[in-house]
């Protein structure tokens, strides 16, 4: 499920918040952390400088690179990355784009070092922090995950802070962190209430809690974003069930059936 505000109490507790001025990161239980702040926060304020020609051609290659590798064309995206390192060995973006593509094809001691090469060269770089996250947390790395989704966030132009919460919490009920993983889908909520996957992600966690009724509105704002998917309608017939209300179960229950039949959820349904 990994992907990749008004600023609530809950959003203040977390340490990777850019407004506090406590030099040290901390994790979500307030641990520091060995992660700068200024360096999680740094913005770069140096007019940007004339390319070279081979770093424009590095940047054009790891552009068709990632969208290879988007694509599912991974020995295609594998030629494209290589060649754009090769004009350019200090981009920073293409060893993160590299990284992405050794764990798609199996091998994660290579995607690592490419991502701490691509921090050695791009420390602030919220992107690459967070996707560094989820790799750590694919790793069984809780604690080191937790540290770069709050480094992303502490860099106040990080354009997706909403995705580094949804991250962080995903990672922390991986480990069994049903608490701070609501926290941080809370606020992922607030900043922004159209990321579907937060929502749905709450939806199904208040629901394991024992309280439909939150549940049932978490679940309909993220049917608001997303409309209607397997996912969505399978937690759907599990709300309604439990809230009593079987007529809108069987609607469901048969808009499941009968709008994805393929897919894992409808194959489930008894």
């Amino acid at each position: 499920m990994y992907r990749q505000v008004g600023i609530m109490i809950a959003a203040l507790v977390l340490a990777g918040c850019a407004t506090t001025r406590d030099p040290a990161l901390r994790d979500a239980s307030g641990g520091e952390l060995a992660i700068d702040m200024d360096t999680c926060s740094r913005v770069a304020s140096d007019p940007e400088r004339k390319l070279s020609k081979n770093e424009r051609l590095s940047e054009l290659r790891m552009a068709l690179g990632a969208g290879y590798l988007q694509e599912g064309a991974l020995d295609v995206a594998l030629q494209e990355l290589e060649q754009s390192l090769q004009l350019n060995p200090r981009n920073a973006s293409a060893h993160a784009a590299m990284a992405l593509l050794q764990l798609r094809l199996g091998k994660p001691q290579v995607a690592e070092e490419h991502y701490r090469r691509a921090l050695a060269l791009s420390p602030s770089d919220p992107e690459i922090r967070n996707n560094y996250g989820v790799y750590l947390c694919g790793q069984g790395k809780a604690r080191e995950a937790d540290a770069q989704f709050r480094c992303a966030i502490a860099n106040p132009l990080y354009q997706t802070p909403a995705l580094a919460y949804t991250n962080a919490a995903e990672c922390a009920l991986r480990h069994g962190d049903g608490e701070r993983a609501q926290i941080d889908l809370a606020t992922a909520v607030q900043l922004d209430p159209g990321f579907a996957t937060a929502s749905l992600m709450l939806a199904d966690l208040q629901f394991k809690k024992g309280d439909a009724r939150t549940a049932r509105a978490h679940l309909a704002r993220y049917v608001r974003s997303a409309g209607q998917t397997p996912a969505g309608l399978a937690l759907g017939i599990q709300v309604e069930t439990a809230l009593g209300d079987l007529d809108r179960a069987a609607s469901y229950r048969m808009l499941l059936k009968n709008r994805f039949p393929d897919s894992r959820e409808a194959q489930e349904l008894h």
